[in-house]
């Protein structure tokens, strides 16, 4: 059995941003402007600290002519310097903004187009905290630290290289004293952050999932008694949280350490000034160029320390969302068979040899062999765990057989590509979801994407005028899953299924939930919508049964004709 992917509490965070590049295409424009400004903003700003000192060496020489020139020229980069900081920071953001809303849709398809398995192997709230925490938590990065960190760094280089074209020794002693306890400190941090970062990451989802994952069956858990149980579970996952953001604060708190370097640098810094414009090797205005732009390169290292935490916090944030898209885009669609023109509209259905596991020790269905010829109506039966509705699924191609093959008018369907095969063969589930919005609106959900004239029609032709009629504004009521019953919801995806018009038609017990003589109405007004369609009924009721040509009993695959003469003798008499 080939199992699915596993999406990982703490996936690969090396060279993440290097496989983020291909996310990049079509923003490499934006993204240049942003460097183009960023650098001239940061030149900006490293000018207004070196025209400072230029000033006051002006007004310390008498020269009144240079000291107005040069406080013009302060008065102007102190002006650019705005400016370009704006619109840096502007076009940084708005880069990023977009960035995300692509990688955003991005990963929606992805999940959208992932396999039915997939989805099943990984909790809801896990997968949903990545396609919204992740990429929120990312927005945040985007738009408050990273215009941030990119400034702090543009501007502390610039500064170094000035620093350096006054007075080269002098910068190469305040490096000396500054870098090597600075950047320990900073690796060490970096080192132990990561898996911090990642260890809150997965503790967020693992309390987001539980949540979500209650809200369901808060009626069954409240019936049931067992709200103490799942608040105690919740309890633990909350721990682990708790936890999991006390060690991220110890470990923020040793950046700390940065403020104890720069005190003592400033310190000798203002001492060794002192000692050379005493001796005359320094000008006054160098030395105050110094003292400024030294406190400049520590707050700007502080900042860049301190962002590397976030950055830290966003290289996991993407990597998890990564991973989804790594595991998700390995299961895309491999259609060979993309037209409808390569498709028939009608064809018959063919297993060989089909086999499927829901897990690696143990097969659900193993080595089915069957034909389901164009127009027949199948019923499949059996006993709770037979395997029906996983054949049902396996038949719509939302599972993808472990062996052998299911092919519909010749086809493989593991090579078709899913829009066209959602239009040839549709399954009706047992548990039908609405969104929130009108009748008609829920009813339009199919592949045929059909107009408010299409949909009136379906309607009528399946005997559901009535029933629409009886909705306070008919099929402009609005519905969801909690306002309409689960044998109204069954109503909405038959009269779905009946609009995209497949060839194939699969109900997996989806009448179960309406009476006897709404469920036959049902069936025989999907039996006339076309004679050459394929009908396919799992079901567990006599009188369902009754109303198909062969039986296939799961699970050992046995197929009979049905004598509908003894349908009525087969019936329980609960059923009669």
């Amino acid at each position: 059995m080939a199992d699915p992917d596993r999406l990982a509490d703490l996936p690969d965070q090396r060279a993440v941003f290097r496989r983020a590049v291909p996310f990049l295409a079509g923003h490499r424009a934006a993204l240049a402007l942003t460097v183009v400004l960023n650098l001239a903003g940061a030149g900006a700003a490293v000018g207004v600290t070196a025209s400072i000192g230029r000033v006051i060496d002006a007004a310390g020489g008498g020269d009144r002519p240079a000291l107005i020139r040069r406080a013009l020229l302060l008065l102007l980069l102190v002006v650019g310097s705005g400016v370009l900081a704006w619109l840096s920071r502007y076009w940084l953001v708005r880069t990023g903004e977009h960035l995300l809303a692509a990688l955003r849709e991005r990963a929606t398809a992805a999940v959208g187009a992932a396999p039915l398995r997939f989805l099943e192997a990984h909790p809801s709230g896990e997968l949903l905290r990545r396609l919204t925490g992740e990429i929120n938590g990312l927005a945040s990065f985007a738009a408050g630290t990273l215009p941030d960190l990119v400034t702090a760094a543009t501007v502390l280089l610039l500064t170094v290289v000035m620093l350096a074209l006054y007075s080269w020794p002098l910068t190469v002693l305040l490096l000396l004293a500054f870098l090597p306890p600075a950047l320990l400190t900073v690796r060490a941090f970096h080192h132990r952050a990561g898996p911090v970062y990642a260890e809150v990451a997965a503790a967020e989802a693992a309390v987001a999932a539980d949540f979500a994952e209650s809200l369901p069956a808060q009626e069954q858990l409240r019936t049931s008694g067992s709200v103490p149980r799942w608040l105690d579970r919740f309890a633990r996952a909350n721990e682990r949280l708790l936890e999991a953001q006390s060690t991220e604060v110890r470990t923020e708190l040793r950046l700390n350490r940065l403020a104890l370097i720069q005190a003592g640098c400033v310190a000798g810094l203002l001492v060794l000034s002192a000692v050379l414009v005493g001796r005359g090797a320094l000008s006054v205005g160098a030395a105050v160029v110094f003292v400024l732009a030294t406190r400049d390169v520590f707050h700007r290292f502080e900042d860049l320390a301190g962002a590397i935490g976030d950055a830290r916090e966003a290289q996991v944030r993407l990597a998890r969302l990564l991973d989804l898209v790594r595991a998700t885009r390995q299961h895309g669609a491999t259609g060979s068979v993309r037209t409808a023109d390569a498709l028939p509209p009608r064809g018959e259905l063919r297993l060989r040899g089909v086999g499927f596991g829901h897990r690696h020790d143990q097969r659900v269905i193993d080595e089915l062999t069957l034909t389901v010829p164009a127009g027949e109506r199948l019923v499949v039966a059996g006993g709770t765990g037979s395997g029906k509705s996983t054949l049902g699924k396996l038949l719509a191609g939302l599972y993808v057989p472990d062996a052998g093959s299911v092919r519909f008018a010749g086809h493989d369907i593991a090579l078709v590509d899913s829009a066209l095969l959602r239009s040839r063969i549709v399954l009706v589930p047992q548990e039908v979801h609405l969104v929130d919005g009108t009748l008609a609106e829920n009813l339009a959900m199919s592949a045929s994407r059909p107009d408010r004239a299409a949909v009136e029609r379906t309607v009528e032709l399946l005997g559901l005028t009535e029933w629409v009629d009886s909705l306070p504004y008919g099929l402009d009521t609005e519905v969801g899953t909690r306002t309409l019953s689960a044998g109204e919801r069954q109503l909405v995806a038959v009269a779905r299924a009946a609009l995209t018009d497949p060839a194939v038609l699969i109900l997996d017990e989806a009448t179960a939930g309406v009476d006897r003589m709404t469920a036959a109405r049902i069936e025989e007004a999907l039996a006339a919508l076309a004679a050459d369609r394929t009908l396919i009924v799992i079901a567990h009721r006599a009188d369902t049964i009754a109303r198909g040509r062969r039986l296939l009993t799961m699970p050992d695959g046995r197929l009979t004709d049905i004598v509908r003469e003894t349908a009525e003798e087969s019936r329980s008499p609960a059923e009669r």
